[in-house]
């Protein structure tokens, strides 16, 4: 008797939890399910850790680590360009050839361009084409930006 008005508790919950959901705006809607998701899976994990049902879940993070490792280092390859992207948000990319300012934000490199020097950029362009070179793992038309990047900039310091 016991379990059938837990149930129904359960049930008529359920029923008023749908119906405030379906009246939040949608952007808030899939706020509160992502909380309510997150807290669920942690009250699931929770009740497997205490009735020692857990040992699979720990089995399959554990196997998963090193693809984890692998994906993250995969991931800070193409962190530079990633900041050069949030920086440069909103402003329409440039179609024909390279300004000065795009060569020297390509390869990261900040201040005026007349104190630019040669090294500078050469150091700036070996350090990106190591980590987005096409045999490491990047691709043919960042390693061309960058490689843009840097006749442009060697070619106007003369």
């Amino acid at each position: 008797m016991i379990r059938l008005l837990i149930a129904l508790v359960i049930i008529i919950g359920l029923w008023a939890a749908m119906g405030h959901l379906k009246r939040l705006p949608p952007a808030e809607r899939k706020r509160l399910l992502w909380k309510l998701g997150l807290w669920g899976a942690g009250a699931g994990l929770l009740v497997l850790v205490a009735t020692g049902r857990a040992h699979w879940l720990f089995a399959i993070v554990g196997a998963l680590l090193p693809l984890a490792k692998t994906a993250l280092g995969l991931g800070l390859q193409f962190f530079p360009l990633w900041k050069q992207k949030q920086q440069t948000a909103g402003k329409q990319p440039s179609v024909g050839p390279m300004s000065v300012r795009e060569a020297m934000d390509t390869l990261g490199l900040k201040g005026d361009e007349q104190a630019l020097t040669r090294d500078e950029v050469v150091s700036a362009h070996r350090k990106l084409m190591q980590k987005l070179h096409p045999d490491r793992g990047g691709n043919d038309f960042l390693a061309a930006k960058v490689n843009e990047a840097k006749e442009l900039l060697i070619k106007r310091l003369g």
